[in-house]
């Protein structure tokens, strides 16, 4: 390259460059600035006493219009006001109140502005399915979900000789979705050999743990025809007690057939009252 157009390219870089640095530095003192509280970690113990999250719009190059609360991405109602200085108070802090809040300005001709402040909590499984029946071969679902702030960890466990340990899907047929605050353990085509037991869902984040069991219990094939099978028994009992019953009984008002209704009269006696007879008619 010739010397002369090597120096032209190169303070033209350095204009842009200097260009940009000077963009920079001038958007950034026409931001506006914002002091906001400090992040909070609530207790272990779900004991927190109220307090109270500010911001405070130090300083605008347009005219402020309004401001309000967010809550994970979420306008929080009923906290819009023209107020520069703006607070949202929690009175009863728990665990579902843990996340990340922001205050957010408007201006009249500049975008808006916000502050983040981060409650953080430690999880609190709040639901989870206590047990679950199936047959073998159905596919079974157990879920937990929480509360809590910074999102956990999930992990599913099962009961083994005493001791919760790490599931083996060696069989491809365990699937956990994992969203957030919530989980779900898939156990497809089940087997009555290997899968009933307790199951644990664990959720862990930076400030501590918690975990809850479900219990799956699976039923045999033919379990749906047991109330059929009882029935037909207590039919085939019933019927074998009337046969013994009608067999063994002798009722008092039936006579025997082979006894005689009454004394007979022999053949001696009836020709003895012949032989009278003739001789009174001889007679």
């Amino acid at each position: 390259m010739i010397p002369g157009k090597r120096r032209t390219a190169i303070m033209s870089f350095s204009v842009a460059i200097f260009g940009a640095l000077m963009l920079h530095s001038v958007s950034s003192q026409n931001e506006p600035s914002i002091t906001s509280s400090d992040h909070i970690t609530l207790p272990t113990d779900s004991h927190s006493p109220p307090f109270t999250l500010q911001c405070n719009l130090t300083s605008a190059h347009s005219m402020h219009l309004e401001s309000f609360w967010m809550k994970n991405g979420e306008e929080i109602s009923d906290t819009r006001s023209a107020n520069r200085n703006t607070e949202y108070r929690l009175n009863k802090p728990r665990g579902d109140d843990a996340g990340v809040y922001m205050c957010v300005y408007t201006f009249e001709l500049a975008p808006p502005a916000n502050a983040t402040i981060e409650i953080k909590a430690v999880p609190d499984i709040t639901g989870h399915k206590r047990s679950e029946n199936k047959n073998e071969g159905q596919r079974a679902i157990l879920y937990c979900k929480a509360v809590g702030y910074p999102y956990p960890i999930w992990t599913w466990r099962k009961l083994d000789t005493g001791v919760y340990m790490e599931i083996d899907n060696s069989s491809g047929r365990f699937f956990i979705n994992n969203k957030d605050n919530y989980t779900e353990l898939h156990i497809a085509n089940l087997d009555i050999g290997s899968d009933p037991g307790e199951y644990q869902c664990n959720a862990t984040n930076m400030i501590g743990t918690s975990a809850m069991v479900s219990i799956l219990r699976v039923r045999s094939h033919l379990a749906p025809l047991w109330p059929l099978l009882g029935v037909l028994a207590e039919i085939i009992i019933l019927v074998v007690i009337i046969v013994v019953y009608e067999k063994r009984k002798k009722p008092d008002d039936i006579q025997d057939d082979d006894e005689p209704a009454g004394p007979m009269k022999t053949n001696s006696t009836n020709n003895h009252k012949d032989k009278n007879l003739r001789q009174r008619n001889t007679n």
